[in-house]
């Protein structure tokens, strides 16, 4: 598996109630200091991004995807443990109303509108880079 190289999606889902953003409590960890986020993973050896956003879906929750959409935007930051820089490309995936079935990963999971979503989600970097990320995820939304 790359290590350096990992996706970050947005799962969505669209009904009768409008769209619906998901996000994931983890299963508790020693040193977990959030409660929601997205589903994330690692691009394995010849897997494309959106390859590796199909399987991490498909481990992580139990669902295909209709539809994976890349946001054109890249996070860096620095592992901890070894000092290398990872880069997590940002995908959005649209899901139908299927029952989620989660893996060991997680506890639970929640549908949020967007702005709930904002509020909710674990985040480190900028407000502004949320924001952005926000943005083009309602662009692929108005397409």
């Amino acid at each position: 598996m790359d290590e350096l190289n990992k996706i970050w999606v947005i799962v969505y889902k669209i009904d009768i109630a409008g769209t619906k953003l998901l996000l994931l409590k983890p299963n508790p960890e020693p040193n977990l200091t959030y409660d929601y986020y997205v589903i994330t993973g690692g691009v394995e050896d010849g897997e494309s991004i959106e390859q590796a956003a199909k399987r991490e879906i498909s481990e992580e929750i139990g669902i295909e995807p209709l539809k994976i959409d890349s946001l054109n935007i890249s996070m860096s930051y620095l592992n901890k443990d070894t000092g290398d820089e990872v880069t997590e490309h940002c995908l959005a995936a649209q899901v139908d109303n299927s029952n989620i079935v989660l893996n060991e990963e997680h506890i639970d999971y929640r549908w949020f509108s967007i702005r709930e979503f904002e509020e909710k989600i674990w985040w480190t970097g900028s407000r502004d880079q949320l924001n952005e990320i926000l943005n083009k995820f309602t662009r692929i939304l108005e397409n």
